[in-house]
């Protein structure tokens, strides 16, 4: 995953590689128009992402509730994945 600088002159005929690379391995490209940066381009994937992290952070709740569940695991307590499964599976039969 790397981050270039990329001129909207240079983006032109190039989009189709740095479309294949963002998609593929995450790169990203900050997009300039005379010198200054005006846009980013990056994976639809990180971009959704990135929106569902921003949709966490403006939920005070909802980050009150992860940040009580860390200190939980942080002090032994939760459930482990396989005690998880286990009472799935029991809810199943």
């Amino acid at each position: 995953m790397a981050t270039e600088t990329v001129s909207l002159t240079d983006l032109r005929p190039r989009l189709s590689e740095l479309l294949t690379r963002a998609h593929e391995d995450f790169d990203r490209f900050v997009i300039t128009r005379h010198g200054r940066a005006e846009a980013v381009l990056l994976s639809s994937e990180e971009f959704e992402g990135l929106m569902e992290t921003l949709e966490i952070l403006a939920d005070s709740k909802l980050l009150e509730r992860l940040v009580e569940a860390d200190e939980e695991l942080a002090a032994g307590g939760g459930h482990s994945l396989d005690d998880i499964r286990r009472e799935l599976d029991r809810g199943r039969r």
